[in-house]
């Protein structure tokens, strides 16, 4: 297990509202905050994920943290209550020589943070990790009816590759839905 994380991967941002966020990988620590991200998510939010979280799939994430197989970036705000996890977002790298060029992307930002900037940040920053990682290709996964998070990842200049028919069955609601497979070329 590696857990070395560069400096570069921790970078204060600031948020379209003056909100400063705290940009940093994952740490065996933040179970808790995460597990109160995931489940205080709307319905609408998690409408639009593949699947919804249970608290042994977030406590699972935890168990064996590898930068190097997955690199965890969680958003951290200070509120008067204390530190909060408001978004997350992953890179996924394969070992496999024929992948090793790319990374899968994955992005969650809780619904009190929508709509200020985090989402097109946190997409930023982790171009930016890939970059010196020395990834060329970023791939994504995103239902075809989410126009929000689509919108952004064109605005960050990913591309769709190709939609997907009946990629998914989602359990929330019941229903089979297609995807957008997404790139961005380094």
């Amino acid at each position: 297990m590696s857990l070395n994380a560069p400096p570069e991967w921790t970078k204060e941002v600031t948020l379209r509202d003056s909100t400063k966020v705290l940009l940093r990988p994952e740490i065996t620590s933040d179970i808790e905050m995460v597990w109160e991200m995931q489940s205080t998510l709307s319905r609408e939010s998690l409408r639009f994920l593949p699947s919804g979280f249970t608290r042994e799939m977030v406590e699972g994430w935890f168990k064996n943290i590898d930068y190097e197989s997955i690199l965890p970036i969680v958003a951290v705000v200070d509120e008067p209550r204390g530190e909060r996890i408001v978004g997350s977002a992953t890179l996924m790298f394969s070992k496999h020589p024929v992948f090793r060029h790319r990374a899968e992307f994955g992005i969650n930002v809780h619904d009190d943070y929508q709509n200020r900037g985090l989402g097109t940040l946190l997409i930023k920053h982790m171009i930016e990790i890939a970059n010196v990682k020395g990834i060329r290709k970023i791939i994504l996964m995103v239902l075809t009816e989410n126009e929000r998070a689509i919108r952004v990842y064109r605005n960050c200049s990913f591309e769709v590759e190709g939609r997907l028919r009946m990629e998914h069955y989602h359990t929330l609601t019941g229903e089979y839905g297609d995807d957008y497979r997404m790139a961005i070329i380094l």
